[in-house]
């Protein structure tokens, strides 16, 4: 159905039956594993909003993992290890942080679809506090389980290890954690970070930056399948083909989807770690 009135442009209902019918359309099914990164105003007007989008969800697919990260809890202390990828003693959003605990709201970055998906009956928290993670279904203990301080991306690398997929409702790859694990595995460190809990302040490992890579889309053309939900485009890609091929590009190229910002200091930092005479 279109809505709009005579001083609006025409938008695009979607209802659940909608959406259950394109994620079937791309495959997914009750044996699915999937992390889902997405976007509800991509969709155009969702009746019912993000609920309707996580019911389809659910009603499709068999184990559903979803980001919950809380970029609000951390801190950055006066120095720390070189080449880490952060400016120390800036810390004027210190006194902004929030302690970490599992009801924490998820950052807002992250979206609504997430945050919702925290609340349903069913779903599960780990206990990260940063990169925490909510999932429901059959291998939804197991996932979560994996997560540790020092490894944040293992519930997005036993995903990939059992077969599942990343799936992409209206984001692009800037939002796709899945491109770490493969950058982890072509031999990238993470960095370290540190947050706030009820105990202390922790030190936790932290991805590289993301802003570079859609530049992975033409490597990835052949792995993809794609479909539509009103305005949303969305994508299923195997998360093991998808890591494998990212690993490929960093061996061939150290330099591969790294952003080419000048002010980007995860980005230049891991350019100054792969030199062969760097330490770190």
């Amino acid at each position: 159905m279109l809505l709009g009135t005579p001083t609006q442009p025409l938008s695009i209902q979607i209802g659940y039956r909608d959406v259950v019918r394109g994620l079937r359309e791309i495959g997914l099914n009750q044996n699915s594993i999937v992390v889902v990164h997405s976007s509800l105003k991509s969709f155009g007007h969702v009746v019912g909003g993000a609920e309707t989008v996580i019911g389809a969800l659910l009603a499709v697919c068999g184990t559903i993992v979803m980001p919950a990260f809380t970029y609000q809890t951390m801190v950055t202390p006066e120095a720390g290890p070189a080449n880490n990828g952060l400016s120390y003693g800036v810390a004027a959003d210190n006194v902004e942080a929030e302690f970490w605990n599992p009801d924490l709201k998820i950052h807002k970055d992250i979206g609504v679809i997430p945050e919702t998906f925290r609340h349903h009956p069913s779903a599960k928290r780990s206990d990260h506090p940063v990169m925490s993670c909510v999932a429901v279904g059959k291998y939804a203990n197991e996932i979560l389980a994996s997560q540790k301080l020092e490894d944040p991306l293992t519930p997005f690398a036993r995903v990939a290890d059992h077969g599942g997929d990343v799936l992409m409702l209206g984001t692009s790859h800037a939002t796709n954690t899945m491109i770490h694990v493969g950058e982890q595995r072509a031999g990238r460190k993470l960095f370290t970070r540190w947050a706030l809990t009820s105990d202390s302040i922790v030190a936790v490992s932290w991805p590289g930056d993301s802003s570079g890579f859609n530049a992975l889309v033409p490597h990835i053309q052949r792995i993809v399948k794609r479909g539509q939900i009103g305005t949303s485009t969305i994508q299923r890609i195997p998360a093991d083909d998808l890591v494998k091929i990212i690993q490929t590009l960093i061996r061939k190229d150290p330099t591969a989807l790294l952003c080419s910002a000048t002010d980007c200091e995860r980005c230049l930092d891991l350019r100054i770690r792969q030199k062969p005479d760097s330490n770190n």
